[in-house]
C-alpha cells in the first residue's frame, strides 16, 4: 500500500489541513486500525471500499463516500480489494465551514455522505473521477469543494481549539470561556456542534495524538520522558488513554505494524 499527503492550496487551507491518498492491492492483511486526530474527514472510494469491523468483529462494507465524524476510540478497517481513496481531511475546526452540520451527532459515526449532503458527495466523486494524478486531483477536489464553503472557522472556535490543544493539563473550561468572553456552557456546546468533540474530550484527543507521536518516535525506555513531554502525568496515565484511544496497550500496538495510523497521524508519505 501506499499513503500520500498534499496540502489544500489557499484559501482552502484555512479549512483542510490535507488532501490524501492511499493506493494499493488487497494482500490479505489483517485488520488494520485508525485511531482518533482530532479531525474530521471525508473519504471517497474510486477502488472497492474498505469495510469496518462492528462490536461483533464482523466486516461491514462502506458506502463509496463516506463522513468519518471524530473518533473517540478505535476503528477497525479491511481492505476487501484494490484500493484507490481520497481523503479530505479537516482541520479541527474546520469541517463545519463546509458541512454547516451538528458535528457532535456524528461522534464516531461514519456513514455515507450523500445522505447529508448529496451534492457535496456527487461533486467530489466527479471531481476526483476527472484525474488521476494526486496533484490533478487536488486541484479540482479543491475547486469542488471550494464551491461548498458555506462560512469560515468562527474564530472562537479557532481558539478554543488552540487553548485546549496547547494545554499540558486538562484545562477548566469556564476558565477558557472567560478569557473568551462567552459562558462556559456556550462553549462546551459550540465546540460540540462545531468540532465534533466536547471540550474535554477534545483536549484528550489532542494530548494523544501528542503523545502517540513521541512514543512512535522514542524506545519503550524513555516513554515515561514522553509522557511527560506531551502532557500527562506520568507514563501509566499515557498507557491508560492510549488503550481507550487506541484499543491496545503502544507495546502491543507498535507491535502489530500499525502503519496505516502512523501514516495518518504521522503524515507525509508512507508504504
Amino acid at each position: 500500500m501506499e499513503y500520500l499527503e498534499l496540502p489544500a492550496p489557499p484559501p482552502l487551507d484555512a479549512i483542510v489541513r490535507c488532501f490524501w491518498f492511499l493506493r494499493g492491492e488487497a494482500n490479505g492483511a489483517a485488520a488494520e486500525t485508525v485511531v482518533p486526530d482530532g479531525r474530521v474527514d471525508v473519504v471517497v472510494h474510486l477502488g472497492e471500499p474498505f469495510a469496518r469491523l462492528d462490536e461483533r468483529g464482523v466486516p461491514v462494507r462502506d458506502a463509496d463516500v463516506l463522513l468519518g465524524g471524530q473518533l473517540a476510540g478505535p476503528l477497525r478497517l479491511v481492505q476487501r480489494g484494490p484500493a484507490d481513496v481520497i481523503g479530505i481531511r479537516f482541520r479541527t475546526a474546520g469541517a463545519h465551514a463546509v458541512l454547516d452540520l451538528p458535528l457532535g451527532q456524528f461522534t464516531g459515526q461514519v456513514g455515507p455522505l450523500a445522505r447529508l449532503r448529496p451534492a457535496l458527495a456527487a461533486a467530489l466523486v466527479d471531481a476526483a473521477a476527472s484525474a488521476h494524478e494526486p496533484r490533478a486531483r487536488v486541484a479540482a477536489l479543491a475547486t469542488a469543494l471550494g464551491r461548498f464553503v458555506r462560512h469560515q472557522p468562527a474564530p472562537l472556535i479557532a481558539a478554543a481549539v488552540r487553548a485546549l490543544g496547547s494545554a499540558t493539563h486538562p484545562p477548566r473550561v469556564r476558565h477558557i470561556a472567560q478569557r473568551l468572553g462567552v459562558s462556559a456552557r456556550t462553549l462546551e456546546r459550540r465546540v460540540l456542534a462545531e468540532v465534533g468533540l466536547n471540550p474535554a474530550l477534545l483536549h484528550r484527543v489532542l494530548r494523544f495524538r501528542r503523545g502517540f507521536a513521541l512514543l512512535d518516535r522514542n524506545p519503550p525506555g524513555t516513554w515515561a520522558c514522553a509522557a511527560t513531554a506531551a502532557g500527562y502525568y506520568d507514563q501509566a496515565h499515557l498507557i491508560r488513554d492510549f488503550r481507550a484511544f487506541a484499543g491496545a496497550p503502544p507495546s502491543a500496538f507498535f507491535r502489530g505494524g500499525a502503519w496505516l495510523a502512523r501514516a495518518f497521524l504521522g503524515g507525509g508519505e508512507a508504504a
